[in-house]
């Protein structure tokens, strides 16, 4: 070592030199994703071009509905979101990439669906296309117009004990009605017999189960360890710095599912349910998958799906019910028409059935309307394209490209909607010329194709027959405290505070006021 050269004096300019060189590096992906990537060439945010961090902060603030629908309202039909990342927002891209296509659908990226706790693939996390179309096949017996029929005289039985228990609730005048609540216990009383054979007792008690809690808690949870697979290489690093509290609930409420789900299996009941229509061919206890011919889940799938149907079955139906629940209240004229089409199509509780509930045109596009102003399911299901590209809505997207149609922000767009943040169910009816140039079908709040939602149908029939029920017995008025219960954060699904209302008994003159 020559003598004027100290330790000191080499080891920064050691440092110096690694530095620079990852300066350079940076600077020369920095140059790539903006000019030369296959992605340069649609519009965008240059952050968000050149680091996924922008992105992956919208989604820890519970923001990224609103950055993304500003995105496309600032950029057009196809932002992108990230180095590797398209948002579309168009009834065609929808179909392009999530209907049925010869050799299979595109596949689900694994960095954007996370595994259950016990690391077993569930029918919304499965990537493998083949494992999906086994569980789908064993579940869809479930999900049928035979079983729908079944399930009717079930799912009256908790809307009817819903509204007894309003209706004492009145009588012992309770300062205020969270009504978000009583939907929550009524769709997870439902949803959890369905499922097990067995009520939460939520209406019976009248609060709500402990296992609710913890649904937010673990899909925040997943929300963030979502974020953190986005960087492979900090990911662990971010992780670790999640609660420990978070990540306890998220496992705790894994294991509800599980321990709910093995007792169900240790009786004999013969009575139609989920587990029922999964069980029709036997049962695997094989560790893991099971793929026998297509015909049996194993117990590790069991609680996996059954994990993400209650999350799926109850929550999702309870927040469209409260988001349409505050719409109608905050827009008076549409109340009033509403339940003037309930009130005059049925002259007793009794009259109201799946059957006579689905003729009521009105609702229908209440309905509707609610499922694009609060879409139960908020961001994207997000899909990667196969090696050789695709074209989307007359884009060629390259291959190994991650693209999504963001629920919220299409729902929300300008370019689809004519008064996009307005709730005008009249837009669904189809003589109103306002609306002529809405493209009506880029709601799919369901999504489309083979991976759609098995439960639509049934959802559909749970939430005509709550509202139907609500309003022919109580009038509904917003208490002031909720005045922007729409202003709620998203971790996948809203973070919903109260919905306080006052409730008026059609055949009482008792009250509650908030």
């Amino acid at each position: 070592m020559a003598p004027w050269i100290t330790p000191v004096s080499s080891a920064l300019f050691w440092c110096l030199s690694a530095a620079l060189l990852l300066l350079l590096a940076y600077a020369g992906s920095i140059i790539y994703e903006l000019y030369l990537s296959p992605l340069s060439r649609f519009p965008g945010r240059k952050l968000w071009a050149i680091s996924r961090i922008p992105g992956q902060l919208s989604v820890l603030r519970g923001r990224n509905h609103l950055d993304v629908l500003a995105l496309h309202e600032q950029y057009g039909p196809v932002v992108r979101i990230s180095p590797n990342e398209l948002a579309f927002n168009t009834p065609q891209a929808f179909r392009d990439i999530y209907g049925a296509r010869p050799g299979g659908c595109f596949a689900k990226d694994r960095s954007h669906y996370l595994p259950p706790a016990n690391g077993v693939d569930h029918l919304v996390c499965a990537v493998d296309n083949a494992l999906h179309a086994r569980q789908r096949r064993l579940l869809a017996h479930a999900f049928s117009e035979r079983a729908l029929r079944d399930q009717e005289d079930l799912i009256k039985g908790y809307v009817d004990t819903m509204i007894a228990k309003l209706r004492s609730e009145m009588t012992t005048k309770s300062p205020r009605i969270d009504i978000k609540n009583w939907m929550n216990y009524t769709t997870f009383d439902i949803t959890g017999d369905l499922m097990f054979g067995e009520s939460f007792d939520c209406l019976k008690d009248s609060r709500l189960h402990p296992w609710i809690q913890l649904i937010f808690d673990s899909i925040k949870a997943l929300a963030i360890a979502g974020v953190a697979n986005q960087f492979p290489v900090l990911g662990t690093i971010f992780y670790a710095l999640v609660p420990k509290e978070v990540k306890r609930k998220a496992v705790e409420h894994f294991d509800l599912a599980a321990q709910k789900v093995d007792r169900r299996l240790e009786t004999n009941m013969t009575r139609p349910d989920f587990i029922s229509a999964i069980l029709q061919n036997g049962l695997s206890e094989t560790k893991g998958q099971y793929l026998d011919g297509g015909r049996i889940m194993s117990r590790a799938e069991i609680h996996s799906n059954a994990f993400i149907l209650i999350v799926a079955g109850s929550e999702t139906a309870a927040t469209l019910l409260s988001g349409a629940i505050f719409y109608l209240c905050s827009n008076p004229l549409v109340m009033s028409r509403l339940v003037s089409e309930i009130r005059s199509a049925f002259t007793q509780d009794n009259d109201i059935t799946f059957r006579n509930a689905a003729s009521l045109a009105y609702l229908a596009a209440v309905i509707e309307e609610s499922l694009r102003m609060h879409p139960p399911f908020v961001t994207s299901l997000a899909r990667v394209f196969p090696p050789d590209g695709s074209m989307v809505d007359g884009h060629y997207v390259p291959g190994g490209t991650i693209a999504a149609c963001h629920h919220y922000a299409s729902y929300h767009s300008s370019s689809n909607f004519t008064f996009p943040h307005a709730f005008l169910p009249e837009r669904w009816l189809g003589h109103d010329a306002r609306f002529e140039q809405d493209k009506k079908d880029v709601l799919q709040p369901f999504s489309l194709g083979p991976r759609n939602c098995l439960g639509k149908n049934l959802a559909y029939c749970e939430i005509r027959l709550i509202i139907c029920k609500l309003l022919y017995h109580f009038d509904l008025t917003l208490c002031s405290e909720s005045t922007n219960w729409t202003n709620q954060k998203v971790y996948f699904l809203w973070d919903k505070p109260p919905l306080m209302v006052t409730l008026k008994d059609r055949f009482q003159k008792t009250e509650v006021s908030g």
